[in-house]
């Protein structure tokens, strides 16, 4: 394990002013999204799509990294560069989504585990020698009636470590992702209790496996109170309490933290990320770089836009183009909130 190069990929993912597109939906995902938008979902489109997504002129300026699906790593540009090597000559990192999906956890009712561990150790080889230079694994942690349990999050958090673990020993950078659920009824106060439970777990178990902490980096929901609670997203206490958490659950010595939109409109993903360093940035020093890492919150509007004239590649990539900008600036805390507008950015799609 060269931790050197382990932690200098880690502080690059997390640059100041830039974030990650995740752009790792596998196929089944990619099928709902597309169907949505009318659009047929085969090999042929998402490469369409995907390509115009890594191919925008200036999006380097944002991207630190993009996390492909198995499919997506080994496509091309209509030129025929390969994804990855045009992002490597565009400064972007390339990263690659290991995971096998989500599975029902036998005995525990409304609870999953994320499968993908046998053949791990070949499979991020291959990746690595391709040129993946980070890796990301994603747990579902489900909040409602009795759940989530301590098994749950146990054989979660076991997997998210033994992977992170095989990660570095392959030289890759892991991205760990326990994701707590927008999904739900619950209250705010529930879901900073249990995404503090789980993060303690998490790390627990990846000290006790031997990852390396400075060479990872945390992919991480924001507390919120569930989607089907009837509470509206206030921002400023979800950057209190989502600051807390990490203050109080996340070591120190962690490479950095990216956030998931999980479900959330483009403008309360970035006016939530906003306040966050906002926040921080007044209450002074602070251990770890703090980014997204998007797919939905970036891409909705994008892939509207496409759907709606996919001839229209310079007009779209605008429009991407326009949400990294968003991003990157509430990655600094420096978006004004005024120009967002409730649909999440997409008013100007239907002029397409």
């Amino acid at each position: 394990m060269d931790t050197v190069e382990l932690e200098k990929i880690a502080k690059k993912m997390v640059t100041p002013g830039k974030g990650l597109l995740a752009a790792d939906e596998s196929n089944a995902s990619c099928q709902k999204r597309f169907d949505a938008v009318h659009v047929p979902c085969t090999e042929k489109t998402r490469r369409e799509y995907r390509g115009l997504l890594v191919t925008t002129p200036g999006a380097e300026k944002f991207l630190s990294g993009v996390i492909f699906y198995d499919e997506t790593f080994w496509q091309a540009t209509n030129t025929g560069q390969v994804f990855r090597e045009y992002l490597k000559n565009h400064d972007v990192l390339p990263g690659i989504k290991v995971d096998a999906g989500l599975v029902d956890l036998p005995g525990f009712p409304g609870e999953k585990v994320t499968q993908g561990l046998d053949g791990l150790p070949e499979r991020l080889a291959t990746y690595r020698a391709a040129g993946a230079r980070f890796a990301k694994w994603r747990a579902a942690i489900a909040i409602g009636d009795g759940i989530p349990t301590d098994e749950c999050i146990g054989a979660n958090t076991l997997s998210l470590a033994r992977y992170a673990r095989l990660c570095q020993d392959a030289g890759i950078v892991p991205m760990v992702e326990p994701e707590v659920l927008f999904d739900g009824n619950h209250t705010i106060e529930q879901c900073e209790q249990v995404l503090g439970h789980v993060l303690d777990t998490l790390f627990q178990t990846m000290r006790a496996f031997r990852v390396h902490l400075p060479g990872a980096i945390l992919k991480t929901s924001m507390v919120l109170p569930g989607k089907d609670s009837g509470t509206p997203i206030d921002h400023d206490d979800v950057a209190e309490r989502t600051i807390r958490v990490f203050r109080e659950h996340v070591p120190e010595e962690l490479g950095g933290i990216v956030f998931l939109s999980g479900g959330q409109t483009s403008s309360d993903a970035f006016a939530d990320l906003n306040q966050i360093i906002q926040r921080i940035n007044e209450s002074g020093p602070h251990p770890w770089n703090i980014t997204f890492s998007y797919s939905r919150a970036l891409q909705d509007p994008v892939l509207k836009a496409w759907a709606a004239n996919r001839n229209a590649v310079h007009q779209t990539q605008d429009i991407f183009y326009r949400q990294l900008e968003l991003a990157a600036s509430a990655s600094k805390g420096e978006l004004d909130e005024s120009s967002l507008d409730s649909d999440g950015f997409v008013s100007h799609a239907q002029d397409l």
